[in-house]
């Protein structure tokens, strides 16, 4: 059971709040991303052959959803890059974007070194930080994101610039409607999944009880919700606290399906999460997942199916991101976890400093 008094309890960090405010998020997003662009210079489309995200984290997801968002329309290849260097094809073509929470992630900063040194064609985005200083020192387009959130809890900031900066330059259009129907619809799905919903009916609630004892395995296609898959694990590995893995079809058909016989009761202790979004995957793999399934039930696993909502492709993303975000919180919850600090991603980083 979810009370108000254990959410007080537990949540010291409003992680919750974020998650209910992501539809709110959106809309400041779309004015500040629109404000900012009216007084940037950005490059030319013609100039462009290819695309670079790069960023660490919930700084790059935001980069992967519209790449997977954009798949099949966007002409330009669209990397998303999550190191210390940059891919060798990085050059004066290349649209690299920049993308920072903190504005100090090491990584980035080095790409962004590299892009400055490759001649790159740079836009960055962030709360300020050395990225900041570094934007303003050359002459970089800066759009400014707003403070006090965890990275992870500011998704709608790191993709809406990300997916206005590349609609203002042309490589996309009409995202207005689709983001105002997204942000209506996650507004809605607050009240189904939100804390002011009764446990009683509440899926995310009850996804999050079947979960907490078990392993997740998160299985979806690989053209429309990959990184859905990968928002799915990391809120439920950074929130929960809790292991999850996760794989793609129809790759996994070619490998994976096979490793379910052993060990031998290994089914007992993994839960199977299949996320679908009929209309946007491939019929080919429609049936994959109805094989899969089979197999799968035959050796005793747990499927949880859930269908994406919404009339758009950005809107059943996003259907399922919400879903997946209340999930993890309700998981973290339930096993007395407060679901904003990452204690342990913080030692790394303080060993790395040191």
């Amino acid at each position: 059971m979810i009370t108000k008094e254990l959410i007080a309890g537990l949540d010291q960090g409003g992680m919750g709040l974020a998650i209910a405010g992501m539809g709110d998020q959106f809309l400041d997003a779309v004015a500040r991303t629109e404000e900012a662009l009216d007084s940037l210079t950005l490059p030319n489309k013609d100039s462009i052959t290819n695309i670079i995200l790069a960023g660490l984290g919930g700084s790059a997801i935001g980069g992967d959803l519209v790449r997977s968002y954009l798949l099949p329309s966007l002409s330009l290849p669209f990397v998303i890059n999550r190191t210390y260097s940059l891919p060798e094809f990085t050059s004066n073509n290349s649209l690299v974007i920049v993308s920072s929470y903190s504005g100090s992630t090491e990584e980035t900063l080095s790409m962004y070194d590299l892009a400055r040194a490759k001649g790159a064609q740079i836009v960055c985005a962030s709360t300020g930080g050395k990225l900041k200083e570094l934007a303003d020192r050359d002459g970089v387009p800066f759009i400014t994101l707003p403070t006090g959130f965890q990275p992870r809890a500011a998704l709608a900031y790191s993709f809406v610039p990300v997916l206005l900066i590349l609609e203002r330059m042309g490589l996309c259009s009409s995202q207005k409607v689709h983001l105002k129907e997204t942000a209506d619809l996650l507004h809605e799905l607050v009240k189904r999944y939100g804390t002011d919903a009764t446990n009683e009916n509440n899926d995310a609630l009850r996804i999050a009880t079947i979960l907490r004892s078990k392993v997740p395995v998160i299985y979806s296609d690989s053209e429309s919700l990959d990184t859905v898959n990968i928002r799915w694990r990391g809120q439920i590995q950074e929130n929960a606290k809790h292991i999850a893995f996760g794989n793609v079809l129809p790759e996994m058909n070619h490998n994976e399906i096979n490793g379910w016989a052993h060990p031998t009761g290994i089914q007992d202790h993994f839960v199977s999460i299949f996320l679908r979004s009929t209309q946007d995957e491939h019929e080919r793999v429609g049936k994959r997942f109805e094989i899969l399934k089979e197999v799968l039930v035959g050796k005793g696993v747990v499927v949880i199916e859930l269908e994406a909502k919404g009339s758009s492709r950005l809107a059943r993303m996003f259907s399922l991101i919400a879903l997946g975000d209340w999930i993890s919180y309700y998981i973290a919850l339930l096993l007395g976890e407060d679901p904003s600090p990452v204690p342990v991603i913080m030692l790394l980083k303080k060993k790395l400093a040191g």
